[in-house]
């Protein structure tokens, strides 16, 4: 079975800035991949391009095996993607704007899943509530919420924890395990190196380029002793400016 997600050769440029500078990884289906870098690393970037909202000006980009821009309509429905921006509507409530994330989407019969999604994401007591009164976390959830509401295969997410309290982040993760132990693909930016600890594998990212790609364990070990992945990172850091 091809991987979920391919960037062989990748650049993305802004003007002179390269955005992403010749890079190429994979992800496995099943995996909980991160893509681990702080603000102007390339990694909204990169999501865009997997979702065909981009188009590489050079290299490969393939998502469940297909061109996302050239064959952008055959991977909609099998895709959900989460934005930095996402947005709800505040003037609604949870369930009107599952039921317009749901239309958007093209689904019909989505009350089961709606229902399933929130009991998974303990909003159900809360569906009568308009989305601008809900807590920062809360919001969060009604959003994953919305971006699974069609069952995609593939679930693409951008910083999702970003500016999230502890206990919020925590209670994400969570659900991230269990749409994970139900055969989703996931993959998630994010700029904190202790998520980057619960992802099977992670590419670490610094100004478009791509200074590794493996699974945490065997990144902090890569000296010989187990060290924290911070480490690493500022150790590959240095090795770049190096040369």
């Amino acid at each position: 079975m091809s991987a979920a997600i391919g960037l062989r050769g990748v650049v993305k440029r802004y003007g002179a800035t390269r955005a992403l500078d010749e890079v190429t990884f994979e992800v496995g289906r099943g995996e909980m991949f991160g893509l681990i870098g702080s603000d102007g690393a390339g990694k909204t970037t990169a999501i865009r391009l997997m979702c065909g909202l981009l188009r590489a000006d050079a290299g490969e980009v393939r998502t469940l095996g297909r061109d996302p821009v050239g064959e952008h309509h055959r991977i909609t429905a099998r895709v959900g993607y989460l934005s930095q921006r996402f947005s709800l509507y505040g003037d609604l409530t949870i369930d009107e704007n599952i039921a317009f994330f749901a239309e958007v989407h093209g689904v019909g019969d989505y009350r089961r899943r709606r229902d399933q999604l929130l009991e998974m994401t303990q909003l159900a007591p809360f569906r009568a509530r308009l989305a601008d009164r809900l807590s920062g976390g809360m919001k969060q959830k009604l959003a994953l919420v919305c971006t699974l509401v069609h069952e995609p295969e593939l679930l693409l997410l951008d910083e999702p924890t970003t500016g999230v309290d502890p206990v919020s982040r925590r209670e994400f993760w969570k659900l991230l395990s269990e749409f994970l132990a139900q055969g989703i693909t996931i993959l998630m930016s994010t700029p904190y190196l202790d998520e980057a600890e619960r992802c099977t594998r992670v590419a670490l990212l610094h100004e478009g380029r791509l200074l590794a790609c493996d699974d945490p364990t065997t990144l902090r070990s890569a000296a010989g002793q187990m060290v924290p992945l911070e480490d690493v990172f500022v150790n590959l850091l240095a090795k770049q400016v190096a040369s």
